[in-house]
């Protein structure tokens, strides 16, 4: 389900570097920070409503974040769970919070990047940074059913193409992603144009790319597939 306008989030984080960083990389976005775990050890609870967060952003730098994270994510189950990890340490983070996580992102992630990919989960799509894609794959294989039929983007450069065909069910760029809902609302290449600030030949190209990748025939066929599988709603 997709969620749209304003987003209250919940931050999980030992390091008050990261929960600062965090929450000065969302100001002025949708994405409304009503809780932060400061105090790991302590067990307060989240705001009340209609406060409770729809969002959890979780840096899980020691057991004592790990815990918090998963109080949270049994105290609001509805709340979308996204996790922040090394891609050369992703063996240190827990699997059960990465197995039911929209998304799993690198901690090196920019500001920009953060809040397309934040934009993206909150439509219903997993995002995988490619950094962690190839742990992330090994383990999903190993837990069969874990994120096998969730429909998942990936960001941060491009992967091996036969890896991400073989896990993704759309391996769609965030502009691509973006241009598709535009798609799906009827849009013409030149309003996707001057919505993104790109030239129409670029557009005509993330099209093409689109309708390759999602393996449809024409406009049509895309922007129905999108509104099928949850990219645009209904």
């Amino acid at each position: 389900m997709s969620i749209v306008g304003d987003v209250p989030t919940a931050l999980v984080a030992s390091s008050s570097f990261v929960r600062e960083g965090l929450t000065s990389f969302l100001g002025g976005t949708r994405f409304r920070v009503v809780e932060i775990a400061a105090d790991l050890d302590r067990d307060d609870g989240l705001a009340p409503v209609p406060s409770r967060p729809a969002l959890v952003l979780a840096a899980l730098d020691d057991a004592a974040s790990v815990e918090a994270a998963r109080r949270v994510r049994d105290r609001c189950p509805d709340a979308k769970l996204v996790v922040f990890g090394r891609a050369d340490a992703p063996g240190n983070l827990p699997k059960d919070l990465c197995f039911g996580a929209q998304a799993i992102l690198d901690r090196d992630i920019g500001r920009d990047t953060l809040v397309k990919a934040l934009d993206v989960v909150m439509s219903g799509v997993t995002v995988q940074s490619s950094g962690l894609f190839s742990w992330l794959l090994e383990r999903s294989r190993i837990a069969a059913d874990g994120a096998g039929d969730r429909q998942q983007i990936l960001i941060g450069g491009p992967p091996d193409a036969e890896e991400m065909g073989a896990a993704s069910g759309h391996p769609l760029s965030s502009r691509e992603l973006n241009v598709l809902r535009c798609l799906a609302d009827g849009a013409s290449n030149k309003v996707i144009a001057l919505k993104f600030d790109l030239a129409e030949a670029t557009v005509k190209i993330h099209v093409k790319n689109i309708l390759r990748k999602l393996k449809t025939q024409n406009r049509t066929q895309a922007a129905i597939w999108a509104r099928e599988h949850g990219i645009y709603p209904k």
